[in-house]
């Protein structure tokens, strides 16, 4: 698997290389494919391949097998515009812009990711379970932080939204109480376990995961627009306190799926681990 992601970093680089030296297409998005720039993006393939090819198998199980977890979710942040691909993607009446090559490339990044956390996963010791407490609380967050973010949206008016009254909005918003209300509940709740497993981790991580990293990524560029002075989203037509209460909301709500979800894959892993006892809170 390290020979795997070797080859991933060495064919993704000299992609970035190429992009970097003025060949990139234009991006239907702000900015590049990615959250980083070219050279940035350049140095994190060598430093993944250097990583890879230093590391040996027996030495995974300590620091190397930390890196490459991080590594991995050092790529999906960079790669976070990837949600708005599934977005523009399933619901092309939102009028989000999609970017097949843009999304090509970012799913080039995620791929490195899974390969990195492959690796990491495939020799580290077995992951203690955590307290079903967490999980909850993982719960809790998904939930106050849809229910703030509905809250942000209803002080601005709901007629604010830049996408139109279409089907696409209405399944859009449907989905979104779905994700942040119904989802976090089954995770953690007994019901969940009738359901095909893969029908409540599958999600709970992916959007977990993506939003935690996209909006992540968005608070930090808000702090540095406000220490260079620059107005936060000012092109939106929407207040900078609308954007301070929904921003960091959305990474509760990722945070706290991600916690739950974990929580769910622990609590489901004990018909074929027998070293898992966690029960889900009841």
């Amino acid at each position: 698997m390290r020979r795997a992601v070797v080859g991933w970093a060495l064919a993704y680089g000299g992609l970035r290389i190429w992009f970097a030296t003025g060949h990139a297409p234009p991006w239907k998005l702000p900015g590049n494919d990615l959250l980083i720039p070219h050279w940035v993006a350049v140095a994190g393939c060598a430093i993944t391949a250097l990583a890879a090819i230093a590391s040996r198998p027996e030495r995974l199980k300590g620091w190397s097998a930390r890196l490459f977890w991080v590594l991995a979710a050092a790529w999906v942040a960079a790669a976070a515009f990837i949600l708005l691909d599934v977005v523009a993607a399933v619901l092309p009446g939102l009028g989000i812009p999609f970017d097949p090559l843009g999304m090509l490339c970012r799913l080039g990044a995620i791929l490195g990711a899974v390969l990195l956390g492959m690796t990491a996963k495939a020799h580290q010791s077995e992951a203690k379970p955590w307290p079903p407490w967490i999980a909850t609380l993982g719960a809790y967050l998904a939930v106050t932080g849809c229910l703030t973010r509905l809250a942000a949206q209803a002080a601005v008016g709901f007629g604010t939204t830049p996408y139109g009254g279409n089907l696409s909005l209405v399944l859009f918003e449907g989905g979104f109480l779905l994700v942040g209300t119904l989802l976090p509940f089954l995770l953690v709740h007994p019901i969940g376990r009738r359901f095909p497993r893969w029908m409540l981790l599958v999600p709970g991580f992916t959007l977990g995961v993506a939003m935690t990293a996209y909006f992540g990524v968005g608070l930090i560029q808000m702090v540095v627009a406000v220490v260079q002075g620059k107005p936060v989203y000012g092109d939106v037509g929407l207040p900078d306190a609308f954007f301070w209460v929904a921003v960091p909301a959305y990474v509760v709500w990722g945070v706290g799926l991600t916690l739950a979800a974990r929580g769910y894959q622990f609590a489901t892993r004990r018909a074929t681990d027998p070293e898992c006892d966690l029960q889900i809170t009841r």
